[in-house]
């Protein structure tokens, strides 16, 4: 019996009571599909509520979430013990099917995949749900993005896990409490430019939003449409944009960046922005 077939068979009763975490909404369209390239997997440590490493080896980054970080080197940021045991608990019927993404490795040897359990329910979906981290929506891997997107905004207006805690709030582009790393930011935007290869969106503060031209078709929509406009505006705007993700401080770079963050002459963090998911107009409560 194959993999997949295994998992469509019905389950022993009491087996699964940790997918209660699953807030009582089973995502069909995340679900484990048939044409999909599944393998079945042994989880030999969870590393932190996005990442595992398996039995053969390979550390695994779960696509669609990124979770409180664990470290290592520094203390654990809140919520990353309990997103861990969550990821913990939802893997530990076995066995677990992984699908790798269409880019399929990251820049430090990971394998790039989503993660499901026996009976195929996708794993990403359960931890954006009960709000253990936040939807990442990075082309060419956005198999699902819909429903992971759905799964956030549950969380959001339930305000469970991280969009609960004063940790994770959204802060002005202008606050000094702003430090590299995953996070939430708003901010009203100053001025516009395009390059050939990027839209260069400055923010009132310290953020500088790039959208590249590369991803126009997964940024296309009024925002994009309002921001361009922007650029062939001369004066003030009352554009106001929410958006997370990761934010890279320019002090650190190399070459000369620095020094212009130093002189005024360049903000001094930046985000980039890849897909609709991590941005908008008007945040929601």
């Amino acid at each position: 019996m194959s993999g997949l077939s295994q998992i469509v068979k019905k389950a022993p009763l009491g087996a699964f009571f940790v997918f209660s975490l699953f807030c009582c909404q089973i995502w069909a369209d995340c679900r484990l599909a048939e044409s999909q390239n599944a393998q079945a997997v042994q989880i030999q440590q969870v590393v932190d509520g996005d990442t595992v490493r398996l039995e053969d080896g390979r550390k695994v980054r779960v696509l669609g979430i990124n979770t409180p970080e664990m470290g290592p080197g520094k203390p654990a940021q809140p919520l990353a013990e309990a997103g861990r045991a969550a990821l913990q608990a939802l893997l530990k019927p076995k066995p677990v099917y992984l699908v790798a993404g269409e880019d399929s490795h990251d820049r430090y040897g990971r394998v790039l995949g989503h993660l499901y359990d026996r009976q195929g329910n996708n794993i990403t979906a359960a931890m954006l749900e009960q709000g253990w981290g936040f939807q990442v929506a990075i082309p060419p891997n956005l198999a699902h993005e819909p429903c992971y997107r759905a799964a956030q905004r549950r969380a959001r207006l339930a305000r469970v896990g991280v969009w609960g805690h004063h940790y994770y709030r959204v802060k002005p582009a202008s606050s000094t409490e702003l430090a590299g790393g995953y996070g939430r930011i708003t901010g009203t935007v100053e001025s516009v430019s395009l390059s050939k290869k990027s839209i260069w969106v400055e923010l009132e503060g310290q953020v500088t939003l790039k959208l590249e031209k590369r991803y126009a078709r997964h940024l296309a929509g009024p925002l994009l449409d309002k921001v361009v406009a922007l650029s062939r505006q001369v004066g003030p705007s009352d554009v106001q944009i929410e958006a997370q993700g990761w934010l890279s401080d320019r002090l650190t770079w190399q070459g000369t960046m620095p020094d212009r963050v130093k002189n005024g002459q360049a903000k001094r963090f930046q985000m980039k922005i890849q897909h609709n998911s991590a941005w908008s107009s008007a945040s929601i409560p």
